[in-house]
């Protein structure tokens, strides 16, 4: 390409590296402010398209450098893929300099690429002659080529771009560890016939025998479509039973799903689930439990003792464990939340950390060899129902510590350390807004628990 421009100011201009992008599409970024031969030059190139996605980095060696005459560098692109990259410069006279640039490839990887390398070099090579027209035209303006009337590059969009990239690779990765841990139903078959079912957001019990079922808690969407479809494919007969151990959305709405099922609960459960849920009970009534228990029942799957225990107020007012004495396995529903900070609904469904505690520590002592279900995490040991119980009397200690202390709330859940349980956090969706069990959270709730209970009492 000859341009009238003279060598001198053609060449001034071009050495200096950083500027290429400037006037040459073919580059995306250079770093070197100068070329001096046997550093190293540092670039990337634009891809050969404008939608392809990506931008193709490089570390070259500066090989050959001649003033005013010519620049080549070498690079390997990967194994078995080498180049020879030059641009040169010829003075014509009379202000005119012809402006060539040239490329090589060569090697196994070069061979075996051949396709790509040749458009990629056809496109340097059509967009460094352009670039030259460009500066040409520069020249003809201004009558010299200063950086400063160069159109500065703006690289707004690419880092807006790789901002967006970088949200959503968050976002992706957030959302697998939140499937992984909280919504993927893993189950273990504990003795023959006696499926525990983990994740879904609330764990469940399935107990099979003599052609039937019994479900206890049926989860929520989409956890409750997993696990309608895993008895679907693996149930030993049909689900005659549902048992919910307490009204709450994780542990209930899966209950429409069981059409022919029985649907049992203690008796406060729909006065609780019509009065807080309303807006998913209004249009799946079918899913509210209808044979209600005011205490103790036992019911029979085949030949498997069922046994339902109401303790008093305690995660809620209306909540029911499930024992299998030959098998000597409890659901405990959320009395239990084994690993995790547990949830504590506050007054208007009836919690009452001392209740919890006092029935937690009765699980265990009537029942030290059994396995424990909870209602979130996994399986427990009566050992493992002591320690969560010792958790909750320090929670209900630091609460009324922060009453008598004249704490506020925000006071209480800032204050009250509780990191050295280790629990991990879990999330839940209560009064139509997504919230988390955190140490911070519990503190907050028994600060109101334990104020609701001080006024009562008074």
């Amino acid at each position: 390409m000859d341009v009238n421009v003279p060598i001198g100011t053609l060449w001034s201009s071009f050495v200096q590296a950083n500027l290429w992008p400037r006037w040459n599409k073919c580059f995306f970024w250079a770093r070197n402010k100068s070329l001096v031969k046997g550093q190293h030059l540092i670039w990337a190139f634009q891809p050969i398209k404008p939608w392809l996605p990506y931008k193709m980095w490089a570390i070259a060696n500066i090989v050959e450098l001649g003033q005013e005459q010519k620049v080549t560098w070498e690079v390997t692109a990967f194994p078995g893929m080498y180049a020879r990259h030059t641009y040169h410069m010829e003075h014509l006279g009379d202000g005119r300099t012809r402006f060539g640039s040239w490329e090589q490839g060569m090697g196994w990887g070069f061979r075996l690429t051949r396709w790509f390398w040749l458009k990629h070099f056809t496109f340097v090579k059509d967009e460094s002659l352009a670039g030259a027209l460009a500066l040409e035209a520069q020249y003809r303006r201004t009558g010299a080529l200063n950086a400063i009337d160069m159109p500065k590059k703006s690289y707004v969009g690419f880092w807006l771009l790789i901002m967006l990239l970088l949200a959503i690779l968050v976002a992706l990765i957030t959302a697998g560890v939140i499937y992984e841990k909280y919504v993927r139903i893993t189950s273990t078959e504990l003795v023959p016939g006696i499926h525990v079912f983990f994740g879904g957001v609330g764990n469940s019990l399935l107990v099979q025998d003599g052609g039937q079922s019994l479900l206890v808690d049926t989860k929520c969407p989409p956890g409750s479509t997993m696990l309608h479809r895993w008895i679907e494919q693996h149930g030993a007969g049909p689900v005659i039973e549902v048992v919910n151990t307490h009204y709450h959305f994780d542990h209930t709405q899966g209950n429409s799903l069981y059409h022919n099922a029985d649907k049992i609960a203690y008796r406060q459960v729909p006065v609780l689930m019509r009065k807080y849920d309303d807006d998913w009970w209004g249009s799946h009534a079918d899913g509210i439990p209808t044979d209600l228990i005011d205490g103790e029942r036992v019911l029979y799957v085949g030949s498997v003792e069922v046994m339902l225990e109401h303790p008093p107020p305690a995660h809620t007012s209306g909540d029911l464990w499930v024992y299998l004495p030959k098998q000597k396995i409890i659901a405990t529903g959320d009395l239990v939340f084994n690993g995790y900070y547990p949830f504590l609904d506050q007054p208007e469904g009836g919690t009452s950390i001392p209740g919890m505690i006092t029935a937690v520590r009765a699980l265990a002592h009537d029942h030290p060899d059994a396995v424990f279900l909870p209602g979130h995490g996994p399986l427990a040991s009566a050992g493992d129902l002591l320690r969560y119980a010792n958790f909750l009397e320090a929670l209900q200690i630091g609460a009324a510590a922060a009453h008598a202390s004249g704490w506020t709330e925000d006071e209480a859940a800032r204050r009250n350390d509780l990191a050295r349980w280790h629990l991990s956090v879990l999330p839940s969706y209560h009064h139509k807004k997504l919230t988390w069990s955190t140490s911070s959270n519990d503190a907050r709730w028994a600060y109101v628990l334990t104020s609701s209970a001080s006024e009562t009492t008074e």
